[in-house]
């Protein structure tokens, strides 16, 4: 079958700040014909008035949450991408797609725009592990089962010249996927060839498991 195009976000995150920008792009496999293309894209398996590769969504509202997909005249249309888009001061960001233990890991304690923040301060499970004044990520090389958990970020953000206002993201759950192991393990089986026979040592099976 023909393969499908994706939809990507830039900025990458698998949740956005509302009033945030963000431009979704529709990846054409390049088995594809060359321009020209004309797109279609959608929202909610509705048609949205939108016919290039990228869809540019400017200061974000609740209501712009949705699964969104493309398609070029002639092709398959894309798998559903879900576009949360989060009412809030400040959020917890993290990846849109799932994380497997070995993989690198970044957080980004963001907050609304047009407001100054100070005090970011990163949680797992409630101890904190990261403050800053200055950089409002978090950065794990190399992750490990160990470090799932319940992620949470804190800023304050200023109100007024002199009042500054402690506020917390969301909490998430940061879970991996696991790699699957598999290790053999092999086993003699006793069968009966034939009706009144003794068991007769028959074979050898490989059994795979997690």
């Amino acid at each position: 079958g023909a393969i499908k195009p994706v939809v990507t976000f830039t900025p990458n995150w698998g949740n956005i700040l509302y009033y945030d920008n963000v431009t979704l792009t529709c990846d054409v496999p390049s088995t594809v014909p060359e321009e020209p293309r004309t797109y279609h894209w959608y929202k909610d398996n509705q048609p949205i008035p939108a016919d290039q590769q990228r869809l540019h969504i400017t200061s974000l509202v609740v209501e712009d949450s949705g699964d969104y997909q493309c398609r070029t005249i002639g092709g398959d249309i894309s798998d559903p991408v879900f576009l949360n888009v989060t009412e809030n001061y400040v959020i917890l960001q993290r990846p849109p797609s799932a994380i497997f233990e070995g993989d690198p890991l970044t957080l980004r304690c963001h907050h609304i725009r047009d407001f100054n923040a100070i005090n970011t301060k990163f949680y797992k499970d409630d101890q904190e592990i990261k403050s800053s004044d200055t950089n409002s990520t978090f950065h794990i090389p190399n992750i490990t089962m160990s470090q799932s958990g319940l992620y949470k970020c804190t800023k304050e953000i200023q109100r007024d010249i002199a009042t500054y206002v402690f506020i917390k993201s969301d909490v998430f759950f940061i879970s991996l996927k696991g790699i699957v192991l598999f290790k053999t393990v092999a086993l003699e089986i006793l069968v009966d060839l034939e009706e009144g026979e003794l068991p007769q040592k028959c074979c050898i099976v490989t059994l795979f498991q997690k």
